[in-house]
């Protein structure tokens, strides 16, 4: 009953934080310019570099609850969150005095662009949602995920989301001037904390009787994991900061709001069921939680297929209604799309697989994987950036992710599943190529011409019924193949 819950709570997060997606870069570089819209973006990126610091603990927390939550050990659970607490509060201080550098560091390197206090009272102001989050939320956030009670945050978060939104076009109006507007904002996420604390099961409020040094058994491995994150997530925009400008901040930001909301939708549903696999790793049934994972990878290779081709194929027609009349800079880059939408697709295939690995708690035994593909991602988007620009820091995004998605495969090949995860990830991924290169075909001779919104949606609809006929058709033909092999194997 949760996990339908946590999964339709998910859809109904991601439908709001699309749309508030849209509408604020939106506005903001019809009011501000696109300057300003890639330096909040430059700003927003370079902030959530502390969060390297954070090292994985919240996949680590989820992964030290599942067993004492299953036994109702009390004691423990208390004792987990407790150190969870404790961390977040050092993290809280940490991420302060790092705001504080990069508000004064910060506006050095583009202070011909902006005044040096601009950019710095901007800084401060847009680090308060996070600070906020660390002191206040993601202890009871994760014990509310843990105990598979996640549509409550997400309801939450919608929530807080549509009144940001609320705000924001009123300030716009009212009083326009962006700082009073991001700290308007910010302030608001501050309801979150409150709402949490009043969720959460009231046996697992109260920790005095819990042990005060328990030790997180994989805290620094799980920071392997959250750095190869960081890097895929954060290292883009900072690399075009520095060596392609603001403006062309801007351009990857426009192009990466339809990704990211379909990598967040998809993403986030995934997330809805981890606390399902790790409470079936918890019990020690491995049938079982290999029968329900296989279900759980087809239908999300499925879905990411179907959506990221899609995407292809809208997403400059995207672009270009949405940056009408902006013509400061040269939105259309047809390329880059292109790889950033089959990078992001692979993130989102490989997210089961990663989901898994972490509720099982294998976060040590996975580290090499990880420092690989955040060194592949940061050397070749340097090393391409120079000479293919936007081209060339996909490039790197894309193979970085692709090798650490083998890597999954490989590793769980061995230490959890059957050589039936190979065989399965081996008929998957035929069937992606085949479709991805019928998508890529069409894209590369075809333009789709859409002038409004509405067209957009009409034909939106269309496209995605066209790619569901196409995964369907590929897929039945790939199995009914595979089948007519198998026969003749066996007949010989």
């Amino acid at each position: 009953m949760n996990n339908r819950k946590n999964f339709i709570s998910a859809l109904v997060y991601q439908a709001v934080h699309i749309v508030q997606g849209l509408i604020l870069p939106r506005l903001i570089i019809s009011y501000f310019g696109s300057d300003v819209n890639g330096l909040i973006s430059s700003i927003t990126q370079f902030l959530s570099f502390i969060s390297l610091l954070e090292g994985g603990l919240g996949a680590v927390v989820l992964a030290e609850l599942y067993r004492p939550i299953e036994n109702n050990d009390l004691e423990k659970i208390h004792s987990i969150i407790y150190s969870c607490k404790k961390l977040f509060r050092q993290l809280a201080i940490v991420y302060l005095l790092y705001t504080i550098a990069i508000a004064i560091i910060y506006p050095l390197l583009i202070s011909h662009e902006f005044s040096f206090e601009y950019i710095s009272t901007l800084t401060l102001v847009l680090s308060i949602t996070t600070l906020s989050q660390y002191l206040f939320a993601i202890s009871n956030k994760l014990l509310l995920q843990a105990t598979q009670k996640i549509y409550i945050v997400n309801y939450i978060s919608s929530a807080t989301l549509v009144i940001n939104i609320l705000i924001f076009v009123v300030l716009l109006y009212v009083f326009p001037k962006m700082h009073i507007i991001k700290l308007c904002s910010g302030l608001v996420f501050l309801l979150q904390p409150l709402l949490y604390n009043h969720f959460v099961a009231p046996q697992y409020r109260e920790v005095e009787n819990c042990e005060k040094n328990y030790k997180l058994k994989n805290r620094w491995s799980g920071f392997a994991q959250n750095l190869a994150y960081f890097i895929n997530i954060n290292t883009d925009i900072a690399v075009v900061t520095i060596f392609l400008g603001i403006k062309n901040v801007s351009v990857y930001s426009i192009y990466m709001l339809g990704i990211n909301a379909l990598r967040q939708v998809i993403t986030n549903a995934e997330v809805s069921y981890q606390s399902a696999l790790g409470k079936y790793y918890a019990m020690d049934n491995k049938d079982n939680l290999e029968r329900k994972f296989k279900r759980f990878e087809e239908a999300f290779w499925g879905i990411s297929i179907v959506l990221f081709c899609a995407c292809l194929q809208l997403i400059n027609s995207f672009v270009s209604i949405y940056t009408k009349g902006v013509n400061d800079v040269e939105y259309y880059q047809p390329v880059f799309a292109i790889i950033m939408v089959l990078a992001n697709m692979v993130y989102c295939i490989r997210e089961p697989y990663k989901i898994l690995i972490y509720s099982a708690g294998k976060f040590k035994e996975t580290n090499t994987g990880s420092y690989i593909e955040a060194i592949l991602n940061l050397l070749l988007s340097l090393i391409l950036v120079s000479r293919f620009g936007l081209v060339g820091i996909a490039v790197g995004t894309f193979v970085a992710i692709l090798y650490r998605l083998i890597y999954f495969i490989v590793f769980l090949q061995s230490a959890l599943f059957s050589h039936a995860i190979v065989r399965r990830f081996i008929k998957l991924s035929i069937e992606m190529v085949i479709i991805c290169s019928i998508n890529i075909f069409f894209y590369m001779n075809h333009t789709l011409y859409i002038d409004s919104i509405i067209h957009f949606g009409i034909v939106g609809l269309i496209v995605v019924f066209v790619e569901i006929a196409i995964v369907l058709i590929v897929h039945c033909s790939v199995g009914i193949i595979g089948k007519h092999i198998n026969r003749k194997k066996q007949t010989v």
